[in-house]
């Protein structure tokens, strides 16, 4: 996997904190810089500042960074909460659950995000999680791209994957196709919680290797850009979080293993327990924090967990943690 895919690839572009990550990876091989960097970000936004002084405090400020799937709900979890707290300013970038655990670590934002368990006991130690929602990853064909597939599949699809393409003929199984003979496969292009959960469905190496980077399936940032690259070409089939496939009009949902149609009832029950519907593609969405979190840290995440914040979670088609827990 190439250094790129641990730093922030947000659709939006380059930004500030995707730059300042390229400074820390270098910084973290030469043990010099780190220091600097680090001090340019408000991670240290308000240690010690009271809900009071937060409220009062125009220059209170919070980033959240990582996971392009927790992403459009920080968004608007951010949007929300600045209306009812005046004084802080909440900003949320993408980059993938990689970066947003290694930023949280190394302190250079307030809060991180993931879309997928974080190991505290062995990998993580310093690193406190807060799980928020859950969701599930779907596969989903372009225009031309419906029915349905299996995990053996799907993964004899992608381990046959040459130059980006395979052919149907041969792998496909159930999936029928009105266009060419060939399909275009996609996969995540960054460290990804999205990919991880895919890998660990498919199997064989790609679960230990964590990632779907050993087929030659063609490369996409985040989320809405494997979305993007699948509603651009008919014949193509990738993998995404069901929030982002269920708001395209162009994209089908492939069913796996006996769901034809997976729906919003078949995740929350997956969530739940109460549904069978491949456990193995659901997964959290997880704020986390270096240590304790900071007063306004914990208010926001508070927010995030409350009954208010539920409707927001739908609005995205995730689910709110206190749904199924």
């Amino acid at each position: 996997m190439n250094l790129l895919k641990r730093l922030f690839n947000d659709e939006a572009g380059v930004s500030p904190i995707v730059a300042t990550l390229v400074l820390v990876v270098v910084a973290i091989a030469g043990a010099a810089a780190v220091g600097t960097i680090m001090g340019s970000f408000s991670s240290d936004v308000s240690d010690s500042a009271s809900a009071g002084d937060a409220t009062s405090a125009a220059s209170t400020e919070l980033l959240v960074a990582g996971s392009t799937t927790v992403q459009p709900v920080s968004e608007l979890l951010a949007e929300a909460f600045m209306k009812d707290h005046s004084g802080i300013k909440v900003t949320v970038q993408g980059g993938g659950s990689g970066a947003g655990i290694t930023s949280a670590e190394l302190d250079i934002i307030d809060i991180g995000a993931a879309s997928k368990p974080v190991d505290t006991v062995n990998d993580h130690p310093d690193l406190k999680v807060f799980e928020i929602g859950g969701s599930a990853v779907v596969a989903i064909g372009g225009s031309n791209i419906a029915g349905n597939t299996t995990q053996t599949q799907l993964k004899a699809m992608y381990d046959a994957c040459k130059d980006g393409t395979v052919d149907i003929d041969i792998t496909a199984g159930n999936i029928t196709q009105n266009g060419s003979t060939t399909i275009t496969l996609y996969q995540r292009s960054e460290a990804s919680g999205t990919e991880e959960t895919f890998a660990n469905y498919l199997g064989g190496d790609y679960k230990s290797a964590k990632d779907v980077d050993a087929s030659e399936a063609e490369g996409a940032v985040g989320n809405a850009g494997v979305l993007a690259a699948v509603e651009g070409n008919a014949d193509s089939i990738g993998f995404v979080d069901f929030g982002f496939a269920a708001s395209s009009d162009i994209v089908n949902i492939i069913g796996v293993d006996g769901y034809n149609d997976v729906t919003e009832s078949n995740v929350l029950d997956a969530l739940s327990g109460k549904d069978t519907y491949q456990s193995s593609l659901t997964r959290p969405l997880n704020y986390l924090t270096n240590g304790n979190p900071s007063t306004v840290e914990q208010s926001f995440i508070n927010y995030a967990m409350s009954p208010a914040a539920m409707e927001i979670f739908h609005e995205v088609g995730y689910f709110s943690v206190i749904e199924y827990k």
